[in-house]
């Protein structure tokens, strides 16, 4: 079975960067190929893995719930909208790509919703990890669109409004009409000994389980700066380490069972 694990925070806390390092980590290490899904309005995901955005499956979404877009019933229908979404992928080396694209608008997306939900639940299966790069709101999640997951990664920084959108998450993540086997915390661009007092008690009210930090790293602020991929980084670098790290402790947090 895919490990599973769906990112999430305010914009501008590093999410997406921290996504890509993620999955930068998995590919390095036995739990390949991945499956990279950005389901950030935003879209940035494709850049900072350095390739390029394929079809967002919005557009699949879009064209099939209008009468003329419609696949055809029953089987023939499935078979088309799975077909759409194997276009849709953008193939790499360890991971493929899959982008959702701009929410929904006012239609009816009921029926081509569940059939994307059985393409992506079937095509997941093919993978040895998932990662979700999810919007604060956690759209995609709520709608059911993917499997349930093992870990919804909420990114922060050392910042009252990140750590106040953690909260809203955290609510937000126990509505959800999925299952989350665990909810975890990742505080991202951290300074030793410099992250105020209260800002560490308004951490330690989060429910989430801690996760060690990751470092304030500025090769990372140069990289997005230019546009540049995690995959340009070196070995060496303090932020990937830290990745590569995680990867091992969600290892074993997935063999220790859920209390």
């Amino acid at each position: 079975m895919s490990l599973s694990v769906a990112v999430a925070g305010k914009g501008g806390v590093g999410k997406t960067t921290i996504s890509a390092l993620l999955i930068r980590a998995l590919c390095s290490s036995a739990l390949r190929p991945v499956l990279a899904v950005d389901a950030d309005p935003n879209s940035n995901l494709a850049a900072a893995l350095g390739v390029e955005a394929g079809r967002p499956l919005a557009d699949i979404r879009e064209q099939g719930s209008t009468p003329e877009g419609s696949p055809p019933s029953g089987i023939g229908r499935l078979r088309a909208v799975d077909d759409q979404l194997q276009r849709a992928i953008v193939e790499a080396d360890g991971f493929d790509l899959i982008t959702m694209g701009r929410p929904e608008g006012p239609r009816c997306y009921c029926a081509v919703n569940h059939l994307l939900r059985h393409a992506l639940d079937k095509l997941s299966r093919s993978y040895e990890a998932v990662v979700i790069d999810n919007e604060a709101g956690l759209e995609h999640l709520s709608r059911r669109t993917t499997n349930d997951i093992d870990f919804l990664l909420t990114v922060v920084t050392p910042t009252v409004p990140a750590i106040r959108a953690a909260e809203r998450i955290e609510s937000l993540a126990a509505e959800l009409p999925i299952r989350i086997a665990r909810r975890l915390l990742l505080v991202n661009r951290a300074i030793e000994g410099k992250i105020d007092p209260r800002i560490q008690s308004a951490l330690a009210r989060l429910t989430s389980h801690p996760l060690p930090s990751v470092p304030d790293d500025p090769a990372l602020e140069e990289l997005g700066a230019v546009g540049g991929s995690v995959f340009d980084l070196p070995e060496d670098n303090p932020s990937v380490q830290s990745m590569l790290h995680l990867v091992t402790v969600l290892q074993g947090l997935r063999r220790t069972p859920v209390v």
